[in-house]
């Protein structure tokens, strides 16, 4: 609905791709499945630490000035990052950071003048987590 409404959506995983020790979801992986699922009706963006600075930027910069709708990241994003028209932050795998990261990737929402949510969501078969 969000995205609809022409604002922007941060997902923001654990891990960069995807590992067979850790059931996990991976930023790669989640930003093929969204790029085929949002084919041609929306914009989808990836951006991690084990990119080249210069493409990190050029993908930073077009999810600013709008032309990414939905930005599939690592943590890279938990700081340093000022988009008023991002309303969501959905992050996978919540269970895996700390509080002050949790803490800092809600800021990234939140800027504007619109509503803003974030979404956490576990990976743990554990009740108590």
């Amino acid at each position: 609905k969000e995205m609809a409404e022409g604002r922007q959506v941060y997902v923001v995983c654990p891990l960069v791709e995807e590992s067979e020790k850790l059931d996990l979801q991976a930023a790669e992986e989640l930003y093929l499945e969204l790029k085929e699922y949002f084919y041609k009706a929306y914009e989808v963006g990836l951006v991690h630490g084990r990119m080249k600075p210069s493409e990190k930027d050029e993908v930073m910069n077009a999810f600013h000035r709008g032309e990414i709708s939905l930005l599939v990241s690592t943590t890279v994003i938990e700081v340093g990052v000022n988009v008023p028209n991002a309303t969501i932050m959905c992050v996978e795998g919540a269970e895996r950071f700390g509080l002050s990261q949790l803490h800092q990737l809600r800021g990234r929402v939140g800027r504007g003048a619109h509503q803003s949510y974030c979404i956490l969501v576990s990976d743990s078969k554990n009740d108590v987590s």
